[in-house]
């Protein structure tokens, strides 16, 4: 049982895979499910078996991004010979290096997040898989005093929302776009968290760009 749930999801993976590339190369509206079976090689019955639709595909491969992203996380969470200051600022330092290396998926997301489903989609899964990593070092902050914070697991929801609400902002296209407004928007997050926490904004940084303030 054990290794057909593995093949079950290894084949799910490739389909994402697939999808993924058609997506970044034709476009998400422009691909279609028949694109992904003749790319695939897989039937229209064997696709059903692993997704419902185009949609489905979607949210399966946010869901990835977002699950690959904890595990590249994860060590620094889980290392208990990290304060929490420093756990802080290796955590936004490192998920700014992975989403470095989607960038391009990361915009075509964006576009593709334009719409409220899909902005849903997008801010559900997020909160259900990077609030609990995020909290966990906000709790050790305040334990240790040098985040100011009451309530760690509500202070971690609200700031992981507001990161990711940027795509349902009316000035989202020059924020990506525009090099001036896309540094004003970072720096402004990068404050709100600060004071969110209670800690200067000069102790980290949301992108390396951002470092020399």
């Amino acid at each position: 049982m054990a290794r057909s749930a593995d093949n079950h999801e290894n084949k799910k993976k490739e389909l994402l895979e697939v999808a993924e590339k058609l997506f970044l190369e034709k476009g998400y509206e422009q691909t279609s499910i028949d694109d992904i079976l003749k790319e695939s090689g897989i039937s229209k019955g064997g696709f059903y078996h692993y997704f419902k639709s185009k949609d489905e595909i979607l949210s399966g491969s946010i869901n990835n991004i977002i699950e690959e992203s904890i595990e590249y996380l994860k060590p620094i969470v889980e290392d208990n010979k990290l304060g929490a200051l420093e756990k802080f600022k290796l955590f936004m330092k490192k998920k700014s290096e992975f989403q470095s290396s989607k960038i391009e998926y990361a915009r075509l997301l964006g576009s593709i997040l334009q719409s409220d489903i899909a902005q849903y989609k997008y801010s559900l899964i997020m909160s259900q898989k990077m609030v609990v990593p995020f909290a966990k070092i906000i709790e050790q902050g305040a334990k240790e005093g040098v985040f100011d914070v009451d309530y760690p697991c509500e202070t971690a929801d609200i700031l992981i929302r507001t990161i990711t609400s940027v795509v349902q902002s009316a000035s989202y296209d020059e924020y990506l776009h525009d090099e001036i407004k896309h540094r004003q928007y970072l720096l402004s997050l990068r404050s709100l968290i600060a004071k969110t926490l209670g800690i200067s904004p000069k102790e980290f940084a949301i992108y390396d760009e951002d470092v020399d303030i």
